[in-house]
């Protein structure tokens, strides 16, 4: 058949005048370059029904109806993600389905929006093959499905023109919404269940409750009242106090029962406690190191002209019960410790020590005097993975300790009985444990530290060393370094006041009493736990990226005045009147053709025609 030159259909005067122009015009201007559309045949063939107004309208309900349907989905999302949140998991059947949960929402969503972002592709490619020529090559990969290749050769085969490159970006967040699936069921996640508080039977210490036989060895003097006369701490007593004195850490004991995975807890409970202040250089060596009101002395003096300086004492202790007449049934109990910071006996050090008198400018002498007070203890105890940590504390202080009558005791029968000579047993013993003294013997270069327990607490940090005296000498010395631990950080106060704290504490492991406390427990089972915030973040990124095409998209749509369909029947309908592009299938250079897309009036609505084109965009 021969082209038919094409010339304006004459129609009577209507609304639709304007439109029908136009695309007569755009149609014209396409004929001057291939002349090759069948006008007749295009205005004799009825439109397909989705084709025109009545198409524009249902793309336009296409379009907002999957994008808001994805929206309500996602609404949904999060509505059931909040029911689930801080629930327990229950067995595995409802874990699986929770789990389909997790995965179909996302799902639902992201088919929705590819679909619905696909279906603006196409009004976007089709927008683009109107308004310029394109080797028909790339349109094929414009019309086509979107995927990673396509969209990789649609960028390649774009010259960098901008139309194209827009349309690139396009594809690409068209694909990046299916990723959604991958991140969205990390808003849901399953973890340790969250702690609740509730009441449980703890371990406590309650000394009043203890047997005096117990606590203490007594005797019962001949007064009148009767007195209970401490004479000394018990053995087991005194052994768990060496035991607990001996440790860094806090004693520990069994779990309550309904601890779950792990529990915190606070009690409080009276015991002895030591109130203590820092003593300065001058108060330790008031008129000189060696003299008789020297606290520790350095060295110990001698009446002996011929006996050389030989005892240096860099730790000494001391304790004194004294009661009050006033107060007959208590007693100021105190206790003084003494220590030369940084003691060495390097050799250099030791000649010195040796031969001449020290200079007391280059040594620090520190102590603390201490009073025993009646006080409360607050202690807090946490259980972890089958591991106990406790700390206690000082919360009270509420005067001496009841020691009794002249120190010795209570009265017999009275109320006090009991608790007095605990404490009384407990101070006793935490004495015997720091009393006593440390020194240095020049004429041996040893140490002699079997009269007092305290350096086998960790208050104090003794260390030995041989070393040899020069590089090319073979004699070899032993060096010591005495000092108060690290961790008390210089204050000697603070490391004996914690550490009778701490042995205060290994009570509780004597089942003196139990009480009922608030205990936060975390479960040892699982729950839910919804991170909304990561929720809205996804799907706030992936609906603004999905917003830029939808809107693209309707913008197209309403520059085209019809749908875009990229199906079989409608390429081949598109096609059909295009003989230039049927003859140019023939040649080797196919996906080099450019074409163009033609809008052509056809009753109230129009028709998309795809013909070859001369022009270059």
């Amino acid at each position: 058949m021969d082209s038919a030159t094409i010339a304006p259909l004459r129609r009577t005067s209507s609304p639709n005048s304007t439109m029908h122009n136009q695309g007569y015009s755009t149609l014209k201007n396409g004929n001057e370059d291939s002349e090759s559309v069948e006008l007749e045949e295009l205005t004799k063939s009825p439109l397909r029904p989705h084709y025109g107004t009545a198409g524009r309208r249902t793309g336009y309900l296409t379009i907002l109806g999957l994008f808001f349907g994805s929206i309500l989905i996602a609404v949904i999302n999060h509505v059931v993600f909040s029911k689930l949140d801080g629930k327990p998991t229950a067995g595995r059947t409802e874990q699986f389905w929770v789990t389909t949960l997790k995965n179909v929402f996302p799902a639902a969503v992201a088919l929705l929006l590819f679909v619905d972002l696909k279906y603006c592709l196409s009004q976007v490619a089709l927008y683009r093959i109107r308004s310029g020529s394109h080797p028909i090559g790339l349109v094929s990969l414009m019309t086509s499905p979107p995927n990673f290749t396509n969209t990789i050769s649609i960028l390649l085969k774009s010259s960098m023109h901008a139309s194209i490159l827009i349309f690139f970006i396009l594809a690409v967040i068209t694909q990046a919404v299916t990723v959604t699936s991958i991140f969205i069921p990390g808003a849901l996640t399953v973890t340790q269940s969250s702690p609740v508080t509730t009441s449980l039977e703890i371990p406590n210490v309650d000394f009043n409750a203890v047997n005096p036989m117990t606590s203490s060895f007594v005797t019962v003097e001949s007064d009148t009242p009767p007195t209970l006369s401490f004479l000394d701490s018990s053995q087991r007593w005194h052994q768990l106090m060496i035991r607990a004195a001996s440790a860094n850490v806090a004693p520990t004991w069994d779990a309550p029962v309904g601890c779950g995975s792990s529990c915190t807890y606070d009690f409080t409970y009276s015991a002895p406690a030591l109130n203590c202040t820092e003593l300065s250089k001058q108060d330790i060596w008031p008129s000189g190191t060696n003299t008789s009101d020297s606290r520790l002395a350095f060295p110990l003096s001698t009446t002996d002209p011929n006996e050389s300086l030989n005892e240096y004492f860099f730790y000494n202790s001391s304790f004194a019960f004294t009661s009050n007449p006033n107060t007959p049934n208590v007693s100021s109990s105190t206790l003084d410790v003494f220590y030369m910071e940084n003691f060495n006996t390097t050799y250099d050090q030791a000649l010195k020590l040796a031969s001449q008198y020290p200079d007391p400018t280059q040594y620090n002498p520190r102590g603390a005097h201490c009073e025993y007070q009646n006080a409360t203890y607050e202690a807090t105890t946490t259980f972890l993975n089958n591991t106990q940590s406790s700390s206690v504390h000082v919360k009270e202080l509420n005067g001496y300790l009841p020691i009794g009558h002249d120190a010795d005791g209570p009265y017999a029968g009275t109320n006090t009985t009991n608790m007095t000579l605990a404490f009384r047993s407990i101070a006793q013993s935490f004495n015997e444990i720091l009393s006593g003294n440390a020194f240095y013997q020049t004429n041996t270069s040893g140490l002699v530290t079997d009269s007092t327990q305290a350096l086998n607490t960790p208050l104090f940090s003794l260390t030995g060393v041989i070393q040899n005296v020069t590089a090319t000498d073979s004699f070899q010395y032993n060096e010591y370094l005495f000092l108060l631990s690290p961790t008390f950080k210089g204050n000697l106060s603070d490391g004996i006041e914690e550490l009778l704290g701490n042995i205060t504490l290994a009570f509780v492991n004597e089942g003196l009493a139990s009480t009922i406390a608030s205990v936060t427990v975390t479960p040892s089972s699982t729950q839910y736990q919804y991170h909304a915030v990561k929720l809205a973040v996804i799907y706030g990124i992936v609906f603004a990226m999905s917003l830029v095409v939808v809107i693209y998209g309707l913008v197209c749509l309403w520059e085209n005045g019809t749908t875009a369909v990229f199906d079989l029947e409608h390429i081949i309908e598109m096609t059909a009147g295009s003989t230039n592009l049927h003859k140019s299938a023939l040649h080797p250079e196919f996906s080099s053709t450019y074409v163009r897309g033609l809008l052509f009036p056809a009753g109230n609505s129009t028709r998309t025609v795809l013909d070859t084109s001369r022009e270059r965009e």
